[in-house]
């Protein structure tokens, strides 16, 4: 039996989310790691504050008190969601706490994926199926949020939006300047907004109908 996978995700939308399920759920709790030993404590009930942006947790005291001084981890039923808090407020049974950046969450795809970080700069290049795909004429390089055996995650400009919508299907001709040697077809299956401080880009889901190269994937994600 293969172990569970997980990811960890900072987008604020699948946070939300995350949060959002668990709340409807009786089955969370938080836990403690104090001289070495865990103190485990259930949680009653969960409140969401949208505007202010922050959780309020009313826990199920056990014997052991919570330390205010120590990080706290809060387990969701919900996927398996695990997060770590440093900062938070006790008020008799009510633990207070903003919404957290980053959440461990149950991966549930069959075929895990790699992440990418901004800064790793990772890209492919695509082009419309129309015409010759060893042709770099109209082709599009983008940059590379996630891939996974079957998908590709990307960030493209809202200025590339008219060019996925009349290519729909396009090739994968390159990963950063490798040339796949049978370019592989490629469906935009996702389409999204995503907003930050310098311009507003588009978070794109592809769906490859091939399998790439393995020798390929691993110098790509290295």
């Amino acid at each position: 039996m293969s172990l569970p996978q997980y990811r960890s995700t900072t987008e604020y939308k699948e946070i939300l989310r995350l949060l959002q399920k668990a709340s409807l759920d009786g089955e969370n709790f938080i836990w403690q790691t104090v001289d070495g030993e865990r103190n485990l404590i259930h949680i009653d009930q969960m409140e969401i504050d949208f505007v202010g942006r922050d959780v309020a947790l009313k826990l199920v005291f056990s014997s052991e008190a919570v330390q205010v001084q120590q990080p706290v981890y809060v387990k969701l039923h919900y996927r398996s969601s695990v997060f770590k808090i440093n900062h938070f407020q006790l008020t008799g049974q009510t633990l207070q706490f903003a919404f957290p950046e980053d959440i461990k969450t149950l991966e549930l795809r069959s075929h895990p994926r790699k992440s990418f970080q901004p800064s790793q700069e990772k890209t492919v290049s695509l082009k419309p199926t129309l015409g010759n795909a060893r042709d770099i004429g109209n082709s599009l390089n983008v940059r590379v949020a996630d891939i996974s055996e079957f998908g590709l995650g990307l960030i493209v400009s809202e200025q590339n939006r008219a060019y996925l919508k009349h290519n729909p299907i396009l090739w994968l001709t390159h990963l950063e300047r490798t040339e796949l040697k049978y370019p592989v077809l490629a469906e935009v299956v996702h389409i999204s907004t995503e907003t930050n401080r310098k311009q507003k880009d588009l978070k794109v889901g592809l769906k490859l109908s091939g399998v790439l190269p393995q020798e390929i994937v691993q110098k790509f994600i290295q």
